[in-house]
């Protein structure tokens, strides 16, 4: 894991966009999809991760990164409180200060916090996937200032789509079988982790998931088979 995260840490200029989410003259919304590189540095092999890693590579997109300072003088409640707002508003460069303070105060209120945010949004934006691997990642190295700012980036700038949390009801039960949609299988791994407030929604969000029009590529089946519980 440590030689994958040192050569994503050496990219990381090239495997961020400068935004996901567009609007031309003609009010097309246009939405770039997530880089896999984390995933696939936490859930497969060297050769995949290579591979994986050549093709997410944008020069075109390249962006300075900085060092992540703390916030060393706030509670954790508000800590938590203020990544929440800054990501949802889409406030990356703060919300990514948010986030390590956190992550190194309270690992495991960080992750219940980053995969609440995953859950909250569209299911085929990812970020529940992207959750889990930047967790593995967490697990076996602890926070990557490279890492944490590529995830929150993504979190932040791929806008959020909160239609359908918005009008979900309160749900108890899981109601759809095992799929093999890579996008609804991280999602239910995700919601099964913790009790989250608002778990009748994300129940829910993924009862109705199955509907949506979602295909894996052979990279993603390799991943499904890493990640299901």
């Amino acid at each position: 894991m440590r030689n994958r995260v040192e050569k994503i840490e050496k990219n990381c200029e090239f495997l961020d966009k400068r935004a996901y989410f567009t609007i031309d003259k003609n009010y097309e919304v246009k939405r770039k999809k997530m880089n896999m590189s984390i995933v696939v540095a936490a859930f497969l092999n060297n050769e995949e991760f290579e591979v994986t890693l050549e093709k997410e590579i944008d020069k075109k997109e390249r962006q300075k990164r900085k060092k992540i300072e703390r916030f060393s003088n706030l509670d954790l409640d508000k800590i938590r409180e203020n990544l929440i707002k800054l990501v949802i508003k889409g406030e990356c460069e703060f919300a990514k200060r948010y986030a390590k303070e956190l992550a190194l105060r309270n690992k495991e209120l960080f992750i219940k916090t980053i995969f609440e945010l995953s859950l909250m949004d569209n299911i085929e934006f990812r970020k529940p996937l992207l959750a889990l691997a930047f967790e593995r990642v967490i697990d076996s190295i602890g926070w990557n200032d490279s890492i944490g700012d590529l995830v929150i980036s993504y979190f932040s700038k791929q806008r959020y789509d909160l239609y359908e949390y918005e009008n979900a009801r309160n749900v108890e039960k899981i109601d759809i079988m095992r799929t093999d949609k890579i996008e609804i299988e991280s999602y239910r791994v995700v919601l099964n982790r913790f009790e989250y407030k608002n778990k009748g929604k994300y129940i829910d969000i993924l009862n109705k998931s199955v509907k949506k029009d979602m295909e894996n590529t052979e990279l993603d089946r390799k991943i499904l088979n890493e990640i299901v519980e």
